[in-house]
């Protein structure tokens, strides 16, 4: 039997984009600002994670922001089970750390228990960044919880969120505060421990302002071989 929940027969609320979305209106409503309806958006090319052949099912562009979403091939937009998200806006006086926690804190309010890894900042080529792996349990009276790897990057007046979604089968946490895969299957379990850690990877080495670098791929003998120097 597959680990994943079955296919919904209504369409299923895409947490984190929704909370996005609200967190991002109430900034505006209670710092008084507005986005300009036709404010520039800031474009950084995003390395996707090798291995799934990602696909983009939504791009959303408008007042400064600019909101893009990515499934694998082979799962529908309704019934998911991996996603990326990625929006680029105005930073809107907020720093990396003060914006994921405040998603932390929508995500917390829906589920279940919840648990994340710890708010990691850091300052890289002068940019500060920040990252967090949150672990909801349940979302709602819903029959499956998330997993969510979140970076934000703050670049002048802009900031960029990406975020790694997995949705999966209800599990829990444990007396000492650390997320339990119940999945009953000890292999899937650990497919996605890997999987987060290789994610963090990801998030830690590839996402960043900038030209992006494959995230594991290995020089084939054409681009190993020296180049001649420009004459």
């Amino acid at each position: 039997m597959s680990p994943w929940p079955p296919r919904p027969r209504a369409p299923n609320v895409r947490l984190s984009a929704l909370l996005h979305q609200t967190l991002l209106a109430t900034l505006l409503l209670t710092a008084g600002l507005t986005l300009a309806e036709d404010g520039p958006t800031r474009r950084w090319p995003l390395p996707l994670p090798e291995g799934q052949g990602w696909r983009i099912v939504e791009l959303r562009e408008g007042n400064g922001i600019r909101h893009e979403e990515y499934i694998p091939r082979g799962q529908g937009v309704e019934d998911y089970q991996d996603r990326i998200l990625l929006q680029r806006m105005a930073a809107m006086e907020m720093n990396p750390e003060d914006y994921l926690a405040h998603v932390s804190s929508g995500v917390r309010q829906h589920c279940g228990n919840f648990t994340t890894s710890g708010l990691f900042a850091t300052t890289r080529h002068g940019l500060p960044s920040a990252s967090v792996t949150s672990y909801c349990t349940r979302f709602k009276d819903r029959p499956y919880g998330y997993v969510l790897a979140q970076k934000a990057i703050r670049d002048g007046e802009h900031l960029l969120v990406v975020e790694r979604e997995w949705r999966l089968p209800m599990f829990r946490v444990d007396e000492t505060g650390l997320p339990q895969l119940d999945s009953q299957n000890p292999a899937t379990d650990e497919a996605l421990k890997r999987d987060i850690r290789q994610t963090m990877r990801w998030l830690a080495e590839q996402v960043h302002p900038g030209t992006p670098q494959p995230l594991s791929t290995k020089p084939s003998p054409a681009s190993a071989r020296p180049q001649p120097r420009p004459r």
